[in-house]
């Protein structure tokens, strides 16, 4: 006679699992769960529970998916032996493998992780931290499986898939609405297709699938598809800049498509009724719409930098000043640089941002003030429309959508004319600025409308003056020092800078809103103020070392 066939426990539970209906035992309890609240706890329906978890991650989420007050407690009491460890079994693992499915993964520089999505016959491009890449997660895990994606399990799942495309995958070169690739310009059109126009001095094309990866965030809006024909003269019609002043903006909103050179910062000033804001609302939409177009006033360093990491322009109005911190950020995104803050929840770990945008802003009155911001800003003083020309928002929008794709080909295609001349262009001899890069191509631009070579020389020479001129006497150091240079017993002045804040304090008619407290300080405003002055014929140099410190010489050119 035989020994009966003896079972091991984990036999005994298998078969013991097969003979019931997990399946019945949940929905009978689902049946009775509105009148009788602890049935879907009871240990039979709990052991059914753990089953079907055990054996099918999708069927688990669709029978607990509604229960959004006992989920935390199921998912803690269903967590047998052996759930969420084996493959395709848990959330996280059915995550992944519609992920690996659809996409690929690579990374950049800074070790960010990207998904590249084949879909609809385009490539798209996703940070795997980004709200795109999420909602596209989320919507191919609920076409496949019908079930939403708990938040531990996207983000255990986001944390895989940035292991893959950081050692798994290529590292890219990624771009945010505007990028260079063997000599021709790329500006995303941030459509549903991915498209992006490519810019050359041969002319350019609307691309289905550009040769460079762009990445969008999530305030970003689409440009028009460009018709084949356009007129950037239209612009003029939808924007309140002076006849004189719109090469300089036409060369700004160029050079703010060319991300290998330092971008200018646009200065919209006037009063109240100036269309200010719309004008600038105008303006970006040509190369970086975004719903928000507009912000108010940063109130710190850190919010202007954080507006750089998500647009590709930045875009603030109604200012009324700027501190010499937020200037000095001003200048480093005009010509690159970094910002390092302390990365959230560690005590000495440290986030940097790296940034170069082009940055608008508007105000009633200019608000650079800084000579080495003055140096790099363009500003355009707008007239004030009569009541007689004003006319109501929806026939100004309506107006501006009818023009809109028409002015786009205008510009990309002024920019293509501008490319072709720009080797041509030649600077007159003493006239070469900071920004000569802007310099070049806004003559070039002026080139291309049948102007004169020199002519945006010229006009942007004036404009340094007066710019400068204007931020001078916001200091009331260097008015005091042009009032000293200008005393006539002497063309020179030398002495400690305690001798020359001295000096300046006894000078009644001066304005001391931002008056140095110290020598030390004194020495810091000059040094600011320096180029400045030097324009306006007043020379600051160094002259030694006195017993009390430093000494600088004035000199009256």
């Amino acid at each position: 006679m035989n020994a009966p066939l003896k079972l091991s426990p984990t036999q005994v539970k298998q078969a013991a699992d097969d003979a019931a209906d997990p399946q019945a035992i949940v929905r009978d309890a689902l049946a009775r769960l509105p009148g009788d609240k602890g049935a879907i706890y009871e240990d039979e329906v709990i052991d059914a529970l753990r089953v079907i978890r055990r054996k099918s991650g999708a069927e688990y989420e669709r029978l607990v998916a509604n229960m959004k007050g006992q989920r935390t407690r199921l998912d803690r009491l269903t967590k047998g032996e052996g759930s969420g460890q084996h493959q395709q079994d848990t959330s996280t693992d059915m995550i992944l493998s519609v992920a690996r499915e659809h996409a690929t993964f690579a990374h950049n520089a800074e070790g960010a992780g990207i998904a590249l999505i084949e879909a609809g016959g385009h490539r798209e491009v996703h940070m795997l931290n980004s709200p795109g890449f999420e909602r596209w997660l989320r919507g191919q895990v609920y076409a496949a499986h019908k079930v939403g994606i708990p938040d531990q399990a996207l983000k255990t799942a986001l944390a895989t898939l940035t292991a893959i495309g950081t050692f798994e995958g290529p590292e890219l070169e990624t771009h945010m609405r505007c990028a260079k690739h063997e000599g021709a310009y790329f500006l995303d059109l941030c459509n549903d297709d991915w498209q992006a126009v490519r810019i050359a001095a041969d002319g350019w094309t609307v691309q289905d699938r550009p040769p460079v990866y762009f990445t969008r965030t999530a305030g970003a809006r689409p440009l028009p598809t460009p018709p084949a024909r356009g007129n950037i003269g239209l612009l003029w019609r939808h924007v309140n800049v002076p006849k004189d002043a719109r090469p300089l903006v036409l060369a700004w909103l160029l050079d703010s498509m060319r991300p290998d050179t330092p971008y200018p910062v646009l200065e919209l000033a006037g009063e109240m009724g100036s269309s200010k804001s719309t004008t600038q609302r105008r303006l970006r939409a040509l190369i970086d719409p975004a719903q928000v177009p507009l912000r108010g006033a940063p109130k710190s360093v850190e919010d202007i930098h954080i507006a750089a990491a998500n647009a590709q322009v930045c875009s603030f109005e109604n200012l009324s000043s700027l501190s010499a911190e937020m200037q000095d950020a001003l200048c480093i995104l005009s010509t690159g640089g970094g910002y390092a803050t302390r990365q959230l929840y560690t005590n000495g770990g440290e986030h940097v941002i790296q940034s170069k945008r082009p940055v608008v802003l508007n105000g009633i009155n200019g608000v650079a003030t800084a000579p080495d911001l003055i140096e790099r800003v363009i500003s355009v003083e707008l007239p004030t429309i009569t009541a007689k020309k004003r006319q109501d928002e929806q026939s100004l929008e309506a107006a501006w959508q009818k023009d809109y794709p028409a002015i786009f080909t205008g510009l990309i295609a002024l920019f293509s004319e501008a490319l072709a001349l720009l080797p041509t262009v030649q600077i007159p001899e003493g006239m070469e600025k900071r920004m000569i890069d802007y310099q070049r191509l806004g003559e070039a631009v002026c080139m291309a409308l049948d102007g004169k070579a020199g002519d945006f020389s010229q006009r942007l020479d004036s404009l340094y003056g007066e710019s400068m001129a204007r931020g001078l006497e916001s200091y009331g150091v260097a008015v005091g020092i042009q009032i000293l240079a200008a005393r006539p017993e002497g063309r020179e002045w030398e002495g400690t800078y305690l001798q020359l804040l001295t000096e300046l304090n006894r000078m009644q008619e001066i304005d001391r809103s931002n008056w140095p407290r110290s020598p030390r300080h004194l020495s810091g405003q000059v040094k600011r103020i320096a180029p400045g002055l030097r324009r306006a014929g007043v020379r600051i140099e160094s002259a030694g070392r006195g017993r009390t410190g430093a000494k600088l010489r004035i000199v009256r050119e």
